[in-house]
């Protein structure tokens, strides 16, 4: 499949689940490795608006808005991207998204930041408590939930997935990922089909991408 007709694959995923976010980011993510950075701006800018929590999108939009010469739109993005990423405790995209500010010649605001997490706060009802048994704070909504009793893979990213991700939050990725297999006609028998699962499951679970990064998808 060439980049062309992926990214129409997203498209028409994005098209048919138009407040699924992780389908747009999809999109925007095609979209930037194809090197239509501009077209990719406002996808991307969707994405946020759908789901402004949503870490990596406001890194791979600043990025986009740097290669558009929009270095004003891009430290923004970084900045409102830092506090969103560490409200939720995303540190690898914050940490990320420092640097760029940094090579921008800028710096996180701290005003922002501590907003974020005031009103982060005052939407939580479990927050100022710990999980109890039975219980874990879930890495992809910040909440407390129910824990998972298995682990899924038996691997280290099911180990992560249990110690990390709530009962509900993996039911939802059930959910969602049958849209990814069979809107994408994804074949897990294939590796490039398996690291397009993954992919979509990393993001939609926040896990860190350090559990991938050396896995060999060449088949």
């Amino acid at each position: 499949m060439n980049q062309d007709e992926r990214i129409e694959q997203f498209r028409k995923m994005a098209k048919a689940n138009p407040d699924d976010d992780l389908a747009h980011y999809a999109l925007g993510q095609a979209l930037v490795d194809a090197g239509r950075d501009a077209e990719a701006v406002n996808v991307l800018r969707h994405v946020i608006k759908l789901n402004p929590g949503y870490s990596r999108a406001y890194v791979l939009l600043g990025a986009a808005q740097q290669v558009n010469g929009d270095e004003d739109g891009a430290i923004e993005t970084f900045q409102t991207g830092y506090a969103a990423a560490m409200n939720r405790g995303d540190l690898m995209p914050a940490t990320e998204m420092k640097q760029r500010l940094a090579d921008l010649g800028a710096a996180p605001d701290a005003a922002r930041v501590f907003e974020a997490m005031n009103a982060a706060a005052e939407d939580d009802p479990d927050a100022g408590r710990d999980p109890e048994e039975g219980e874990v704070r879930d890495a992809r909504t910040g909440r407390i939930g129910q824990v998972m009793t298995f682990n899924p893979f038996g691997d280290e990213v099911g180990e992560w997935i249990q110690a990390h991700i709530s009962q509900s939050s993996w039911e939802a990725w059930m959910e969602m990922s049958i849209k990814v297999i069979n809107e994408l006609r994804l074949d897990l028998g294939d590796p490039m089909g398996q690291k397009a699962y993954d992919d979509h499951m990393r993001d939609f679970l926040n896990i860190p991408e350090s559990f991938f990064a050396d896995k060999d998808y060449a088949g």
